[in-house]
């Protein structure tokens, strides 16, 4: 008898699961979904990707594909770039997608700021945001934030190497670089940003 209330109640909640709507299972901040390098996970606001302007809907429908290039005004974009790797983009940034590809995957931050929440780097896969001049490796999971304007990579959290002009440098977690320049790696207030926009939104 026990047995059988048992399958009776899996048959329910089986029966249960099998109604919710899709609709229901769309992308959000904190439940993105799932796809191929470069899909849109969510928008918000004013984005586009060329000539395409991005909407809600848009997610988990539209790729940024290799040489295109994705534009915010008043608005947020989050990207999925590899398994466990979430590209988020702020306002008023232009970023080109340079390679998709999982064994390489690679960005460019022409202007604005980015930030990259990385839960699993993964040792055959390199993973390279550009910026400026400089090409900045994430060789460990961690939280990222890439600032064109101010020429600046800060690490929240993980490990970066930076190179530019021949130079190299190791960013550990809590540490901030200065692009064009020595390539000195300095510590920062990681509390400073609790109030940040983007880093909130991230």
């Amino acid at each position: 008898m026990k047995a059988k209330k048992l399958t009776a109640a899996s048959t329910f909640f089986l029966a249960l699961a099998m109604s919710i709507p899709l609709t229901a299972l769309a992308a959000t901040p904190d439940r993105p979904r799932t796809g191929r390098p470069g899909t849109v996970n969510y928008v918000e606001g004013q984005a586009s990707i060329g000539s395409q302007t991005l909407n809600e809907k848009s997610g988990g429908s539209v790729e940024l594909t290799s040489g295109q290039t994705l534009t915010t005004q008043n608005g947020k974009v989050e990207v999925l770039l590899t398994p466990g790797v979430l590209l988020r983009v702020g306002d008023n940034s232009t970023l080109k997608m340079v390679s998709p590809s999982l064994s390489n995957t690679e960005v460019e931050l022409d202007s604005g700021r980015a930030m990259i929440d990385a839960a699993e780097v993964l040792p055959d896969n390199r993973l390279i945001v550009d910026e400026g001049n400089a090409s900045i490796e994430l060789t460990k999971r961690g939280l990222y934030d890439f600032d064109a304007a101010q020429g600046q990579i800060r690490v929240f959290d993980g490990e970066a190497i930076v190179t530019e002009g021949g130079k190299h440098t190791k960013v550990k977690a809590g540490h901030t670089v200065n692009l064009s320049g020595s390539l000195k790696s300095r510590s920062f207030n990681r509390d400073q940003y609790a109030q940040d926009d983007l880093y909130r939104w991230s």
